[in-house]
């Protein structure tokens, strides 16, 4: 259940961003090789998998806050409703990450923004996350969005945390006892902002 709805974004951001130069697309990683950033293919039933799987697991591991399982048509609406960008190894052309970009707020705020990240498993800790954050900023500002908040950056998800403390965002609050856990432990969550114009 939603505490409000937000309606799914039109096809122009899409275009938009495919037509546009003003954002990064292809990044360095780690490990010496390329991953380019761009639109999800929403016609490749093998990337759209892909993902589902990925948040399967994420919703699974505790850092995001829905239950699981999530139909597909459940993830689809959540993860898809807007514009999504992917992570391919330039070679292989195989997804290593992926981040959503859609309003944080209706109406009169829905020039700011969420994102939320998939890394796939075995990519982790080669500077996949890293590369998706700097497109997705560069690429929220291209469709219009004027800021970007995180609302539930749970304090046990420590590459997140750290991801966002040093990339200039800034944290304007804490949700005290936040996410209950399978063992009965409650976790705090962190909210981060950062403007873009």
């Amino acid at each position: 259940m939603c505490a409000y709805i937000i309606d799914a974004a039109s096809s122009s951001q899409d275009s938009e961003l495919h037509n546009s130069g003003d954002w990064k697309r292809t990044h360095t990683l780690k490990d010496g090789s390329d991953v380019v950033v761009g639109l999800l293919d929403r016609n490749s039933e093998e990337e759209l998998s892909l993902l589902h799987s990925w948040m399967e697991a994420e919703c699974r591991s505790g850092t995001y806050p829905q239950n699981t399982p999530l139909s597909r048509d459940q993830f689809v609406s959540y993860y898809c409703s807007h514009t999504v960008l992917v992570a391919r190894n330039e070679k292989t052309g195989a997804v290593l990450g992926s981040v959503y970009i859609k309003p944080n707020y209706p109406g009169k705020c829905s020039h700011i923004c969420n994102g939320g990240f998939l890394v796939r498993p075995e990519s982790r800790g080669k500077g996949v996350g890293k590369a998706l954050a700097v497109s997705f900023e560069q690429a929220a500002k291209v469709i219009g969005y004027r800021a970007i908040v995180f609302n539930l950056v749970f304090a046990d998800n420590e590459s997140s945390v750290h991801i966002w403390k040093n990339s200039g965002y800034t944290q304007i609050g804490k949700v005290p006892n936040a996410k209950a856990t399978d063992s009965g432990e409650y976790i705090d969550a962190y909210i981060f902002y950062k403007a873009l114009v």
